[in-house]
């Protein structure tokens, strides 16, 4: 079993630039998803994988009414460009919780198929890390195997996603440091 060290996300991450261990780079989401919106008090466990491929509980977590809303979070579930979801090689689906507020901010219904959301777009800021960490996040601790990401896009809203999550999910467009290179 691999050990995970707890952090303090924004500690970890504004030490992580400055000793040069973590490298912010550009990415943008492309992956549709389903979503429903869920029952108060329901449980969703979101599943990954260690560096070494072993299935490990990424989060428990509760449908909750979102504070500003006052409305249940949704359950978001990865889905391939046909809509069928996603399953991993332990056979379990890729889902989460996102907040009701955050649903409505960052996805929409797909125009090319209506029972897909498609992400906003715009452009956000990722860190890739060397360690197994656990964060807390929306209230509840989540694993995350070295090679995994924190989007830094919003300071306020910092948070993780597995190597194999970010890559069925994200494109990267640049990295920072190799950009700020080229304008000097």
């Amino acid at each position: 079993m691999e050990k995970y060290i707890k952090i303090n996300v924004i500690k970890y991450v504004r030490d992580g630039i400055e000793n040069g261990t973590l490298i912010p780079f550009q990415a943008q989401k492309y992956a549709r998803i389903i979503a429903r919106q869920g029952t108060p008090g329901e449980t969703i466990i979101s599943y990954s994988e260690d560096a070494n491929g072993n299935e490990i509980t990424e989060r428990v977590s509760k449908i909750s009414l979102d504070n500003k809303t006052h409305k249940p979070g949704w359950v978001a579930t990865k889905v391939d460009s046909d809509g069928n979801i996603i399953l991993d090689r332990h056979n379990h689906p890729n889902e989460w919780i996102i907040s009701d507020s955050t649903f409505k901010r960052k996805y929409e219904i797909d125009p090319d198929n209506s029972n897909l959301y498609k992400p906003k777009g715009g452009i956000q800021l990722f860190v890739q890390i060397p360690d197994n960490i656990i964060l807390e996040q929306w209230g509840s601790e989540m694993k995350i195997a070295s090679g995994g990401y924190i989007n830094i896009t919003n300071v306020d809203d910092m948070y993780g996603i597995s190597e194999r999550d970010f890559y069925d999910t994200y494109k990267i467009i640049g990295n920072l440091e190799e950009e700020n290179k080229k304008s000097m």
